[in-house]
């Protein structure tokens, strides 16, 4: 099994090189929260092993091999249904199972990975609305636009939330907004960079405020394409 070091890259490459073709080693540095010079010598390592998880290239990025990949999707795979059973299971928080779910995932055999799944009745998603890969490495794509892309007046449920950003699981916990929640756009104010949302639960509906940073990792669909 690779290294705990050596996972933790592989997961955030790949959440890099979904947004970028070619994973660049400043953006990776600042992923997780190191020096450039360290994230260097890891990538040459990694580039280095048999057979090589990435193809690195110095001053020009890094990319997963085939190898790499499915190395890749099985940590997610462990990190995504360790949250989900700490979630549906142990009834923790959905703002806490991800920094649980970071340590345990390293030290889990794939026969409790396997029992874990089993005993979840093989969720497809996440607490927080990530898919979960099967065990043969195949994984769905990520649904919903971000919030910010909706104008006034469309109607929304919350499908999923990148718990990326410092805080914003407690963030939304205090505002009673979670997966499913549904609501309407009300208005965006670039300037004071929020956004302004009718909320519709079985209270009733009422009106809230968040700041565009938050609604950049919150995901939607609209009542056109949410069934």
């Amino acid at each position: 099994m690779p290294s705990t070091s050596v996972e933790d890259y592989l997961k955030a490459i790949y959440a890099l090189q979904e947004k970028e073709s070619i994973v660049k080693t400043g953006a990776l540095a600042e992923n997780l929260g190191i020096s450039s010079g360290s994230v260097s010598e890891m990538l040459k390592r990694m580039a280095g092993m048999s057979p090589p998880l990435i193809d690195y290239r110095q001053h020009h990025g890094a990319t997963l091999t085939r190898q790499g990949r499915l190395k890749a999707i099985a940590v997610i795979r462990r990190h995504r249904l360790l949250e989900t059973f700490l979630y549906r299971i142990l009834k923790m928080g959905w703002d806490s199972v991800h920094e649980e779910a970071e340590t345990l995932e390293h030290h889990l055999s794939e026969r409790v990975i396997r029992a874990m799944d089993d005993l979840l009745n093989h969720p497809n998603r996440d607490p927080h609305g990530e898919p979960i890969p099967d065990e043969s490495g195949v994984m769905s794509s990520p649904i919903g636009k971000k919030l910010t892309f909706l104008t006034p007046g469309e109607r929304f449920r919350i499908v999923r939330v990148d718990p990326g950003m410092d805080g914003i699981l407690t963030y939304l916990d205090d505002l009673d907004l979670g997966i499913d929640s549904i609501g309407e756009v009300v208005s965006q104010s670039p300037v004071g960079e929020t956004i302004s949302l009718r909320i519709i639960n079985d209270r009733g509906a009422h009106d809230i405020v968040i700041g565009l940073k938050a609604a950049e990792h919150i995901y939607v669909l609209t009542e056109s394409t949410s069934g």
